[in-house]
């Protein structure tokens, strides 16, 4: 008794097996280019890369609506980076009591328009707008600096220039101050 095998098995042809590593190759090199790319973007590290420094002039504002910064070039040249709400309020999720930038002549405060002028910090002097917080009418320059009374200043998020000379943030840290007396700015711990 014989049993037909059919026809002998033979390995794909070497083309074949080249192709398929080739492919293998480029797709593991997608992937690393792309975590690359991701990282070095700043997404979900905290690093913000915006433009170049030299695209905002003196006095520029912009509002981040996806990082709840607001950017700010200050009269000084210096770029502050703010957080959005009021710095006693980040952590009360329930309130969220944002600021936004209003003419220093609307921010309706018991104090006069000329003294919150006064007041004004050092990169901030001159300008004609203010940040004021929703809830309670509290009132802070451009450089974040509580104006109407002592108290929290706005949250600071470090901002520098990098080799490109475009313009860094770094939103996974804080700097954190307060107002108090005569000194506009004393650094205080973010914690509440």
């Amino acid at each position: 008794m014989s049993f037909d095998r059919g026809p002998a098995t033979t390995r794909p042809p070497v083309a074949l097996g080249c192709f398929l590593a080739a492919a293998v190759a480029v797709a593991i090199a997608g992937v690393l280019t792309f975590v690359v790319v991701f990282l070095d973007s700043g997404a979900n590290n905290g690093r913000l890369t915006l433009e170049p420094a030299e695209a905002y002039d003196v006095g520029y504002v912009e509002y981040l609506s996806d990082d709840n910064i607001f950017l700010v070039r200050l009269r000084n040249g210096e770029f502050v980076a703010l957080a959005d709400m009021d710095a006693a309020n980040r952590d009360a999720q329930s309130r969220r009591c944002r600021v936004a930038l209003v003419a220093i002549n609307e921010a309706a405060t018991a104090i006069s328009a000329e003294t919150l002028r006064s007041r004004l910090s050092a990169g901030a002097e001159g300008s004609t707008s203010v940040f004021r917080e929703a809830c309670f009418g509290a009132v802070y320059d451009l450089a974040g600096t509580r104006l109407d009374a002592d108290g929290r200043n706005l949250d600071r998020h470090p901002v520098g220039v990098n080799s490109a000379g475009r313009v860094l943030v770094d939103t996974s840290k804080r700097d954190c101050s307060e107002r108090t007396g005569t000194v506009s700015s004393v650094a205080v711990s973010c914690s509440p």
